[in-house]
């Protein structure tokens, strides 16, 4: 079986590339011939891993929707596929792969990487996705073999838009393995890790800890990541304007420096307002931290399997969450990370994921989609 992907490797895409890079190695290791076509890398980027095929397009003319006049020809020059896949939408990629799967007979999957949760919609660009889902997406999306999500939020948000191809619920992978990198210290340290924007909710951390002072006097807040300049210097001003000297920010890491600061992290929080997934939190559960995500996220699972909390979306909420994490011992959330570990083993290693995925694959070319249990037809 051979499937060509779009999307991108870039490790700068940070949990598309990553989740992306080891569905396609996990699928390789099943034999089959996964492969990807990206455009160039970004001045600083590189590849997420070097385990699976790359085929590097012509970078684009024009960067915001990422059109190239010779996407198209090249996508057809790699050959034959059984299935095509496209990784995101919104920009060029996703609708050449599409044409050119159409015009060779062959059928196509889209997996749209939250991006028509209608907070994304809103956040930018709000009359452009609406005139693209009117006359061009959501054609696309209703001609495709099935749409892959990660969770059932994301399946009822596709429902909502008018998406009646089957879709398919397969989250998102993380390598199971065990990291060198130790915590070195005794200090409670809280840790957010991922982009810096408007809606991941950063300043509602530095609002716990400063409502906490005297409880987390001796903690950190430790903020891993880059991304919107803005947002950075608005997150800063504030650690600034009330007057916290126990804030640190990173920048964005990679490699062994990201290891050792994750390594350092006794909790790690998303209070993001959406998340189709969160691959932070998959980051955080292999090794073996306890996790706090907003219900804009699909993380129940963290009450269930007791390794963190998954609470309400405002203020109050996260920072009696916060306290709660403070308070609690070594012991305890050794434990809570124990638990969270066997959670990722159990449902998000790679096996497992590229297992649902092959079986997704051969079900579309079998017809019989019905077969699976994580695939749903109709709404």
């Amino acid at each position: 079986m051979k499937v060509l992907h779009t999307g991108t490797l870039d490790v700068n895409a940070g949990g598309p590339a990553m989740s992306t890079y080891y569905t396609l190695y996990g699928l390789q290791q099943l034999g089959v011939d996964a492969e990807i076509i990206m455009y160039p890398l970004s001045p600083t980027g590189k590849l997420r891993g070097e385990k699976v095929p790359v085929h590097f397009a012509k970078a684009p003319l024009e960067h915001k929707l990422a059109y190239s006049p010779v996407l198209k020809k090249e996508i057809s020059a790699l050959g034959e596929y059984d299935i095509y896949h496209a990784q995101g939408i919104w920009q060029y990629p996703t609708y050449a792969l599409v044409d050119v799967a159409r015009k060779k007979g062959k059928p196509y999957i889209i997996t749209p990487r939250g991006m028509l949760y209608p907070q994304d919609i809103r956040k930018s660009n709000k009359f452009f996705k609406e005139l693209s889902l009117k006359y061009r997406l959501l054609d696309d999306l209703n001609r495709a073999a099935c749409v892959q999500v990660t969770c059932k939020d994301e399946m009822e948000h596709c429902r909502n838009l008018g998406v009646t191809s089957p879709i398919a619920i397969i989250p998102n992978p993380i390598e199971i393995k065990d990291y060198t990198e130790k915590k070195k210290d005794n200090i409670f340290r809280l840790g957010y890790l991922g982009r810096l924007s408007p809606r991941k909710n950063v300043e509602s951390l530095i609002y716990a800890f400063y409502e906490l002072k005297d409880l987390s006097k001796d903690a950190e807040l430790l903020i891993i990541g880059g991304g919107d300049d803005k947002y950075e210097e608005f997150l800063k001003s504030e650690v600034k304007r009330l007057n916290l000297n126990n804030v640190r920010f990173t920048g964005f890491l990679s490699g062994k420096e990201k290891d050792e600061a994750i390594a350092s992290i006794s909790v790690l929080a998303m209070p993001s307002e959406f998340e189709n997934l969160g691959n932070v939190i998959l980051e955080g559960l292999i090794r073996r931290i306890p996790c706090i995500a907003t219900k804009g996220s699909p993380w129940e699972e963290l009450n269930i399997y007791q390794c963190g909390w998954w609470i309400d979306y405002n203020q109050k909420s996260i920072t009696e969450t916060v306290k709660k994490a403070l308070e609690l011992d070594y012991d305890h959330l050794r434990l809570m990370g124990e638990h969270g570990h066997k959670l990722i083993v159990d449902k998000y290693s790679v096996e497992t994921i590229a297992d649902s995925m092959f079986r997704l694959y051969h079900a579309i070319l079998n017809e019989n989609l019905e077969s699976l249990d994580f695939c749903y037809l109709t709404k």
